[in-house]
C-alpha cells in the first residue's frame, strides 16, 4: 500500500512538495520526497512510483470550495476547534483561489487524480485496499500527533527571522524523526531529516519546508488508514472539509453533522 503527501502550493508559480511512502499495517519507509512544478508532473512522479496499486492521497489544498465568500465549513469548525492552539486555517473562497490562474488548484489535481482511478473519499475504512484522496491541513494534525500545545511556527510570517524558524525547523525534525517509534511508524532515511537548516535560506529553505510537509501529510494518508477511528471529517463534501486526526475530547464536540454546524455559528 502506498502513502502520498502533496503540499500543493495554490498557484503553479511556487513549487510543491510531493512524498510517497510504502507500508503495511505496522510501519512504513519514506520512497520518494521532492518539489515539483505542474500538476501533471506531480501525477507523472506519482504514476512512477505506484503505478495502479493501491493508494491514499492526502492534499493540503482546498478541494471542495463552494462558496464565493468568506470561509468555508471546514475552516470554521477547524477555526472553533484548534484556536486556542493557533492552528487556524485560512478562509478559502473562489475569488481568494482563482486569482492568480483563474481555476482554483485543488480541483485541477482533484480531476487529473480522478482520470487516474483515484476516488476523492475522505471518510476511510480500517486498511482498506483503496485509492482515494482527500484534503488535510497539517497544523492541526501536528497539534494533535506531537502533542502540542500550540502550531510549530517555521513557516515565514512577518517579525520571525531566520533564526527563529530554524529552530522551529529543528523541532520538526525531530518529531519527524520520533515517528519511527510511533504507532504507526514512520522511517525516513537518505539524511532528509538531518539537514542543516542554519545553511538554508529563501527559496532553498521554502522547498525544504514543502518536502517536510509533503513528508507529514503522507503520513497523515497513513495514520488515517491506520487509525480512523482517532480521525475526523470537519465540514462536508458539499461545503468543503478537512480530515484531521482529534483529541479524544473533541469527539463529543462533532457527533454529528448539526454539531459542526453549531460550533461553526451557523
Amino acid at each position: 500500500m502506498y502513502f502520498i503527501g502533496i503540499d500543493l502550493a495554490w498557484s503553479v508559480k511556487n513549487s510543491s512538495g510531493v512524498a510517497i511512502l510504502e507500508g503495511d499495517k505496522s510501519k512504513a519507509r519514506l520512497l520518494s520526497a521532492g518539489v515539483f512544478a505542474s500538476d501533471q508532473d506531480i501525477l507523472d512522479h506519482i504514476n512512477s512510483i505506484v503505478k495502479d496499486a493501491p493508494a491514499f492521497v492526502s492534499i493540503d489544498a482546498p478541494l471542495i470550495v463552494s462558496n464565493e465568500t468568506g470561509r468555508r465549513l471546514a475552516e470554521k469548525v477547524v477555526g472553533s476547534l484548534f484556536r486556542k492552539y493557533d492552528a487556524g486555517a485560512h478562509p478559502s473562497n473562489r475569488p481568494r483561489l482563482s486569482q492568480w490562474s483563474g481555476t482554483i488548484r485543488g480541483e485541477e489535481i482533484s480531476n487529473l487524480l480522478k482520470k487516474n482511478g483515484f476516488k476523492h473519499d475522505p471518510f476511510i475504512k480500517k486498511f482498506e485496499k483503496a485509492r482515494k484522496f482527500f484534503e488535510v491541513y497539517p497544523h492541526p494534525s501536528i497539534v494533535v500527533l506531537f502533542k502540542l500545545d500550540r502550531i510549530l511556527r517555521y513557516k515565514a510570517k512577518p517579525k520571525r527571522d531566520y533564526l527563529f524558524r530554524w529552530n522551529e525547523f529543528k523541532k520538526y525534525q525531530t518529531f519527524l524523526k520520533n515517528l519511527e517509534s510511533a504507532i504507526p511508524s514512520l522511517n525516513v532515511e537518505n539524511g532528509i531529516l538531518e539537514k542543516n537548516v542554519k545553511t538554508l535560506k529563501a527559496g532553498n529553505l521554502k522547498d525544504y519546508e514543502d518536502i517536510l510537509d509533503s513528508i507529514f501529510c503522507a503520513y497523515l494518508s497513513y495514520y488515517c488508514w491506520h487509525s480512523p477511528d482517532r480521525c475526523a471529517v470537519l465540514g462536508s463534501m458539499k461545503e468543503g472539509y478537512i480530515l484531521t486526526p482529534i483529541f479524544d475530547f473533541m469527539k463529543k464536540q462533532l457527533k454529528d453533522s448539526e454539531s459542526q454546524k453549531s460550533l461553526a455559528g451557523f
